[in-house]
């Protein structure tokens, strides 16, 4: 019986196919063979843009050491602008292990199992294999010399300025600076190094901005609340110290919705920036500590927030209630434990001018002038006193019959502070701010209880 045309069709078919796959077999074998009795590199195999083939390893890491001379011979420029650094190989220890290399091009079509190595061979012949050059060099020599040239070309940012001209206000704007960018630099060219030597390279430099743009300024038109308190000057630490912190406050921004922080503003109250031991309340004792007098300046700051209608959100009274402002009106801080802080809640930025004049510190706040905005003033109310206890308690050290005050103690008080906000002599609103206790303090007095020697004792009677 005849086969039909398809079972025909479909016989010659896999007969061409199995004819072109043992004709390439064939091809492909004896291609390797070349390869197998060979013992120099294969021809087709690179090194970097170095070709090796034919080349015993010994040979070709010669050559390949020499084209890495030549072609490190021409230093990379790193430029910028008008500034252009040339960067020898030698200064950032650019180096190559040229016989490791040769060994590698060696190997191509020598390892891995019969088809990977068929397969290497086949594509060296008619692809070419390329070994990348895989270059070492010393990142932290690098990254020396990007430090360096970045004191060239970085430049500080200029905060926009604020300052009065008899009644003008006059705003300097703000600089845009330049910095570096050092790490972004540091990995293009270690990138670009890994297959060439001899680039120029476009130093990478961001705008950096000022932290005030005088945009922050627009709307500050006047003040808005001002605050003075009087110290004595006698005590010179305690003046020193509430000058440092005075001149902190001094041309501090609040934007409109920021938090004012005294501590984050003012800093630690640490020697090392000036400040000296001056009397501070401690444990409800009057002990000397670093910043004695720095709360003379945040109790002046409260005064003037409140006046210019800030949201007060943290604020602490004093154990004992300081001479220098009414009852109820104090506000305390410490390092890392109290601190005072308010948002400003007006629609615009509020600038902060503080000032020290002789035995007195004003805080002005200025902003813009509303005038529709309502007076405002602090009133203390429910005030109560709080008798304090005499404690007497006896001392061997001290003669009989006499007494010494050890402690004059002090009366304790009880306040509740408001601001009131008034309209033509009509109350608008009351908010409540603070119900304050200070503690009294006990009044100690040592009562003597030492026999004087020179005092004869009186005779001894007998008992009938």
């Amino acid at each position: 019986m005849p086969k039909s045309p398809k079972k025909t069709l479909i016989i010659k078919t896999v007969s061409t196919f199995i004819m072109i796959l043992l004709f390439a077999s064939i091809l492909l074998f004896a291609a390797n063979y070349r390869f197998i009795v060979s013992d120099h590199i294969y021809e087709g195999v690179y090194v970097g843009e170095t070709p090796v083939g034919g080349l015993s390893p010994e040979a070709a890491a010669a050559k390949i050491s020499i084209d890495f001379q030549t072609r490190t011979s021409q230093p990379l420029k790193i430029i910028y602008q008008d500034h252009q650094w040339p960067i020898a190989a030698n200064k950032i220890n650019l180096t190559i292990d040229a016989s490791a290399l040769a060994q590698n091009a060696f190997q191509v079509g020598r390892t891995g199992n019969l088809f990977f190595r068929m397969k290497q061979r086949y594509l060296s012949l008619n692809q070419n294999i390329t070994i990348p050059l895989s270059p070492s060099l010393d990142k932290e020599l690098l990254q020396s010399i990007l430090v360096k040239l970045a004191k060239t070309v970085d430049q500080e940012p200029q905060n926009a300025t604020f300052r009065f001209r008899g009644s003008s206000i006059v705003i300097t704007p703000e600089q845009i600076g330049r910095k570096t960018n050092i790490p972004r630099a540091l990995k293009e060219i270690s990138d670009k190094l890994a297959t060439n030597f001899s680039f120029t390279y476009q130093l990478p430099v961001d705008a950096a901005a000022p932290d005030i743009a005088a945009k922050d300024y627009e709307g500050i038109d006047g003040v808005i609340a001002s605050y003075t308190t009087h110290f004595s000057t006698v005590d010179a630490n305690r003046t020193q110290n509430i000058i440092i912190a005075s001149n902190e406050l001094n041309g501090t921004l609040i934007r409109s919705g920021s938090t004012f922080s005294f501590n984050s503003v003012i800093g630690p109250r640490l020697a090392q920036h000036g400040y000296k031991q001056a009397p501070v309340f401690i444990g409800g004792k009057l002990v000397p500590d670093w910043g004695g007098g720095v709360c003379q300046v945040s109790t002046t700051l409260y005064n003037a927030a409140l006046l210019a209608d800030m949201s007060i959100t943290e604020r602490t009274s004093h154990f004992s209630p300081p001479g220098y402002v009414p009852l109820g009106h104090d506000a305390t801080v410490a390092d890392n434990q109290l601190d005072f802080k308010f948002v400003n809640n007006s629609p615009t930025s509020i600038y902060i001018i503080s000032r020290v004049s002789g035995g007195q510190i004003t805080v002005e706040i200025l902003g813009k002038r509303d005038d529709n905005a309502p007076d405002i003033v602090i009133v203390a109310t429910n005030k109560k006193e709080i008798e304090y206890n005499v404690v007497k308690k006896q001392d061997p050290e001290i003669e009989l019959g006499k007494e010494v005050i050890e402690d004059p103690g002090h009366k304790g008080f009880l306040v509740t502070t408001y601001r009131v906000k008034t309209r033509n002599g009509q109350e608008i609103s009351r908010e409540f701010l603070a119900a304050d206790e200070f503690p009294p303090a006990d009044k100690i007095i040592k009562v003597g209880t030492k026999i004087p020697s020179t005092v004869p004792l009186p005779a001894v009677k007998p008992i009938k």
